[in-house]
């Protein structure tokens, strides 16, 4: 089903429009400089979205300050107080992120509605199995509990005739997850912020939230993405934009490829790939970089590579599109590897 579009600040949702990435900062909203400080560091990796939790006040209140600090547009976090998404509202937030198990009756959410109507602004609602009503925590297994809580607050909100709407059914459960997104996707026109919640940490929460949505991206299904991690927020926000671009939905996004290693290598192949992943994080190109342990997986396997190294003894072979070029020591061709890289980027 093709799905409605929406506006997110400076940012188009849904229908045809490229999958966006968001994470949310894990620092107090009201620390205004560490937050801005924070986004600076996110959009140059390529995050699309910022959300942001509003615990108080001073948090509502701080979104005065920053949507007229920033160009990434930002949505307010709301749990348990329905006033506080009003006053972030009014204070410039780009969207708002509700769950239905917590905002406090009907009465209080058509307030929120018609604010956010005025203001022409989105709202997601956020539906995840750590927070889900009461009526449906028997079902808290199944994805009929999300389902069957989706249609109840949709009906409110057809009540209200507001339909500027992102939706989200998360479990911590990757087939769970799977499986209800799909049916939200055949079953509303809404477009869908896909992630998989509470997943973990490092490489097995990106591990765990790929179960789910390679296969519904696969499927074109999501148009707003974020793989949840116990780490810094730039850690998921280049998890997403790797997963995207492996998978042909994201371009402008540089390729490192290494060998596995084995006895034949000879150099330091952990530290020289940590050295060029760093350097490439903010690099917003196509190119296709190798670092290979040996001349057996050098310059013919990574052939396709625009640049490349391959280890020998305690030194490197720099290889263009397959061509060697000249050997280094380490430390030398770590260095010039980067500034071919840098000079790579330039001309694109």
């Amino acid at each position: 089903m093709k799905k409605n579009v929406v506006r997110i600040g400076n940012k188009l949702l849904g229908g045809d429009n490229p999958i966006l990435i968001q994470t949310m900062a894990n620092i107090k909203t009201s620390r205004v400089d560490e937050i801005l400080e924070m986004d600076k560091d996110l959009s140059e990796l390529g995050n699309d979205l910022l959300r942001l939790s509003v615990l108080d006040e001073e948090d509502a209140e701080a979104f005065k300050y920053l949507t007229s600090h920033t160009s990434t547009p930002l949505i307010a976090d709301i749990h348990f107080n329905y006033l506080f998404a009003l006053k972030a509202i009014k204070n410039g937030a780009a969207a708002i992120r509700i769950n239905p198990g917590n905002i406090g009756g009907e009465d209080k959410l058509a307030r929120v509605i018609d604010l956010a109507k005025r203001k022409g602004i989105p709202m997601r609602i956020g539906i995840n199995s750590g927070s889900l009503p009461t009526s449906q925590v028997s079902k808290k297994s199944s994805v009929e509990a999300y389902i069957d809580t989706l249609k109840d607050t949709l009906r409110v909100f057809d009540k209200y005739d507001y339909h500027d709407l992102v939706l989200s059914l998360k479990s911590s459960d990757p087939n769970i997850t799977y499986q209800a997104y799909k049916r939200a996707y055949e079953e509303f026109p809404y477009p869908l912020h896909i992630g998989v919640t509470e997943a973990g940490e490092g490489y097995l929460g990106a591990l765990k939230s790929s179960v789910a949505l390679v296969p519904l991206l696969r499927e074109g299904i999501g148009d707003t993405i974020r793989i949840s991690l116990s780490n810094p927020p730039r850690d998921e926000v280049i998890a997403c934009k790797h997963l995207l671009k492996d998978m042909g939905l994201r371009k402008n996004v540089p390729t490192l490829v290494s060998c596995p290693t084995c006895g034949r290598t000879q150099v330091d192949l952990m530290k020289t790939v940590k050295i060029v992943e760093k350097h490439l994080e903010k690099i917003n190109v196509d190119m296709k970089i190798a670092i290979m342990g040996c001349p057996v997986n050098g310059p013919g396997e990574a052939k396709d590579a625009d640049l490349g190294l391959a280890g020998g003894v305690d030194s490197f072979l720099f290889f263009k599109k397959g061509k060697a070029i000249k050997s280094m020591r380490e430390d030398e061709a770590v260095k010039y590897l980067l500034e071919q890289i840098d000079l790579l980027a330039s001309k694109s």
